[in-house]
């Protein structure tokens, strides 16, 4: 009901006064009208009497106090009579303009008293009363009357809203009205000043009618899906868009249960404490039920009932892909008790206009949201041609041609900022007289997010042409190295072709660097991980590090105290400190500096203001590597980690070192950070959670600490022993096998798994040593070495491979006897690696 009407029926119906105060009343009312009544007579008779000696001006006098009297008392009886009434309940029924203004109404209207009875209803209140099966043969029935069923809940809650004095709105439900004839109503109830109200009801579908009558088109048909809901989840009104994703009529009631699966609706319902606009993922279950990942923005108002105000976002109308809104950040008070879609849609969180003229290039802006304005800078004003809003362009006419084409797909354009410009989707709705309604979502974060993803796509092709050719390549350099390691053997130093064989082991040595780089970018190496303190490893990479800096570089480390256990592969964290102190270097030429590294003890919450994003709760172990060179400036440390990236000259640099640095962390469960400026240095922060060892890690960390005194390589590379040698490459098992079998040992070549595993089956526990590639066609590696355990014995067990997947890493990992040589390998490791496990079998 509009505000005027209310404001006439509270004009003719006057508060009641209390009864307690109407009965004190009574004996005064009664005192003053006798005296009025004494008063008028008195008047009259003294008119009569004197009126010839006191002249016509006594009379006229006296007569107008006669008549004022004879006013009082009339007036007296009138209340009286009211009070009467008043005292049993009974209203008077509005009177005058304000009774023609609701009989002129073609909305149903009722007047209630206190007690909720019907005390005035209009001529379209009376017919729908008359119409519904529970009003007939009742003068003015009441609402609850008309409505039953699921319809009743609805009365029940906007009667409660009465009796507290609060103004409401609420969805009713359908009235059937016999023979499958029926409509829908929404109702509208106004408190009157000392009880009572004023029920309005509208009939809320009829052909190409809204579902809820006072909800605006615009928002209506918007491409995200609009809703109130109350604490128990009951939903209070849905636009179109949200009721057209569900597949339901919009007479249907709704609860939030039937929209979002899962403890989607309990997350909302929850969110009341959190005292903020929340963001919500669920998932809507959609039309057929079928569900469909959606972000829901939801907030509560601080009236009473509470209610929340909800936008869906992430589907469309016509289907559109996820990902294309914005967080709903929306921000708008709770001033209004009532929530309507005009108020939801002025603190959406997108931009919306109404065009003043149908083709969006020639539009003007006839209103804009305040999000439209504050994404616009200011500039989306009525008056403000639409078009001129964006970057001029083909691009533009062609984004107004994708929006305009029906088919439910945004276009995309650039929006003019105080900033610059920004990525924006536009929604255009259907012209109607001339205008039409566009819609304006922010793709800023979406765009940002479609780059990142474009760049992991080309670092996991370089990830898959490294781990694709590693196993070959490796393959390759190890029979290589193999062969130059024999030739090397029969010509020492001091014959002519020795430094050509050296070159030849340089170049292979290279290469097979380039490959490990490349599998570290793409994390795709093969970790042993074990539980180390990081002091102790730079404290045995000090030396090393020493000999790569230059004299003009002062190298200083920096222990930090009571640092947790990390749990990492120790020569990938070497091969971390020395590419960055490489680059270190590099960076503080030709003058020198500083290469400072720094350890420290850290907590999760200080790894999360380094930019961790929800780091592992416990202690953390920090690295810092610092140097005093260059620096580097943003657009420079956007790319640093990207494979082949470098600052340097062609032939200083394979732009890898810090690629395979970021690949080493991110494989070990930590995080990379690098802050820099021109001018100022570089530092780079490496962060690795605490590792809480387990007893046999414990103990294997005192065996390792035993053994640092024990010299690792054997003088004598000969022996004797039983290998079985398993290899697919032809060229690498013959080399392996002749430099075995010179040193010694007895070796039963096997060329696949099937084949090994065959004369494991024959010979059972007659081998002391299985060396076996790791990545072979049919039976691998790791699968010969589940299928042959129970022919092994005592057996030790030495896996080869230049490239494997990441669960042969937790195979080493969980088990410490199984050793690893990675590929390519020379004859004097492939030896010592023999003799050091054979030394373990003859114990």
């Amino acid at each position: 009901m509009t505000d005027q009407h209310v404001h006439e029926v509270q004009e003719t119906d006057p508060p009641q006064p209390a009864p307690k105060a109407g009965r004190m009343a009574k004996p005064l009312t009664r005192a003053v009208f006798w005296t009025a009544s004494l008063a008028a007579l008195a008047a009259a008779a003294v008119a009569i009497i004197a009126g010839a000696g006191a002249g016509w001006h006594g009379v006229v006098l006296l007569s107008g106090i006669a008549s004022a009297a004879l006013l009082l008392m009339y007036a007296l009886a009138a209340g009286e009579a009211a009070g009467r009434s008043m005292a049993k309940d009974e209203e008077p029924a509005p009177g005058g303009l304000a009774s023609a203004a609701l009989e002129g109404l073609s909305d149903p209207v009722l007047i209630t008293g206190p007690t909720g009875a019907g005390r005035f209803a209009n001529a379209a209140y009376r017919k729908l009363a008359k119409a519904a099966p529970g009003g007939s043969g009742l003068s003015l029935p009441a609402p609850e009357r008309l409505f039953s069923g699921a319809a009743s809940g609805a009365i029940y809650r906007l009667s409660r809203a009465a009796a507290a004095g609060e103004p409401a709105r609420e969805l009713v439900g359908r009235i059937e009205f016999g023979a499958g004839e029926g409509e829908v109503y929404a109702a509208e109830v106004s408190p009157m000043p000392g009880g009572g109200a004023v029920w309005r009801f509208a009939r809320a579908v009829e052909e190409g009618e809204a579902a809820d009558p006072l909800a605006p088109d615009w928002a209506d048909h918007a491409p995200v899906g609009l809703f109130l809901v109350d604490t128990e989840g009951r939903v209070l009104a849905a636009n179109q868009t949200l009721r057209d994703w569900l597949g339901v009529e919009p007479a249907t009631a709704l609860k939030l249960s039937d929209m979002l699966a899962g403890d989607g609706a309990g997350a909302v319902t929850r969110s009341r404490t959190a005292g903020a606009i929340q963001r919500l993922d669920a998932r809507l279950i959609g039309r057929e039920g079928v569900e469909s990942p959606v972000v829901v923005a939801v907030d509560w108002t601080d009236e009473r009932p509470a209610r929340a105000r909800g936008v869906i976002y992430g589907l469309s109308a016509a289907g559109a892909p996820p990902g294309v809104a914005q967080l709903a950040e929306a921000s708008g008070g709770a001033d209004k008790p009532g929530r309507t879609f005009e108020d939801m849609f002025s603190a959406a969180p997108f931009g919306v206009a109404r065009l003043d003229g149908a083709d969006p290039l020639s539009a003007v802006v006839e209103d804009a949201n305040p999000a439209l304005v504050q994404l616009s800078g200011g500039s989306a004003v009525p008056g403000a041609r639409f078009a001129d809003l964006f970057e001029a362009g083909e691009g533009l006419s062609a984004a107004f041609e994708t929006a305009l084409a029906g088919r439910g797909e945004p276009g995309e354009a650039e929006l003019k900022t105080d900033e610059g410009v920004r990525p924006v989707h536009v929604f255009l709705g259907p012209a109607r007289a001339g205008k039409r309604a566009a819609y304006l979502v922010d793709i800023t974060a979406w765009k940002s997010l479609e780059n990142q993803v474009s760049q992991s796509s080309k670092m996991q092709a370089v990830g898959q042409l490294a781990s694709g050719v590693a196993h070959d390549f490796n393959n390759m350099l190890t029979a290589i190295r193999l062969n130059v390691g024999e030739l090397l053997n029969r010509h020492p130093v001091g014959d002519p072709s020795y430094s050509d064989l050296q070159q030849i082991n340089s170049v292979v040595t290279r290469q097979a660097g380039l490959v490990k780089k490349l599998l570290a970018f793409s994390r795709k190496q093969t970790f042993r991980l074990t539980v180390f303190d990081l002091s102790d490893v730079l404290s045995d990479c000090s030396v090393m590090l020493g000999q790569i800096l230059e004299e003009t570089v002062k190298l200083e480390i920096r222990h930090g105290r009571d640092l947790p256990l990390v749990r990492a592969d120790r020569h990938q964290i070497d091969n971390i400190l020395v590419n960055l102190a490489t680059n270190a270097r590099d960076a503080m030429r030709p003058n020198g500096g500083t290469l400072t590294i720094t350890t420290e003890a850290l907590d999760e919450a200080a790894v999360a203001r380094a930019g961790a994003p929800d780091p592992k709760a416990g202690r953390w172990a920090a690295i810092h590597i610092s140097d005093t060179g260059c620096g580097m400036d943003e657009a420079t440390q956007a790319k640093i980690f990207e494979p082949f990236f470098t600052t340097k000259s062609a032939g200083e640099g394979t732009g890898l070192g810090l690629a395979t640095v970021y690949g080493i962390v991110k494989q070990t469960g930590g995080y990379l950070f690098v802050e820099s400026a021109p001018g100022e240095g570089t530092t780079f922060h490496i962060y690795l959670p605490e590792h809480i060892p387990s007893e046999e890690e414990a103990e294997e960390i005192k065996a390792e600490e035993k053994a640092k005194s024990t010299p690792v390589k054997p003088s004598d590379l000969a022996g004797h022993g039983r290998i079985l040698l398993v290899e697919d490459e032809d060229a690498v098992r013959a080399f392996a096998a002749k430099s075995l079998k010179r040193r010694g040992y007895e070796v039963v070549e096997a060329r696949d798994g099937e084949h090994a595993l065959e004369i494991l089956e024959d010979e059972p526990e007659s081998f002391d040593i299985l060396i076996s590639d790791v990545v072979m066609p049919g039976l691998d590696g790791p699968s010969l070495l589940k299928e042959a355990r129970q022919y092994l014995g005592r057996a030790r067990i030495v896996f080869m491979s230049g490239y494997a997947e990441e669960e042969f890493s937790d195979t080493l990992s969980s088990d410490l006897d199984i050793s690893f040589l990675p590929k390519p390998f020379d004859i004097q490791q492939l030896a010592e690696r023999v003799k050091q496990e054979m030394a373990h079998v003859q114990v």
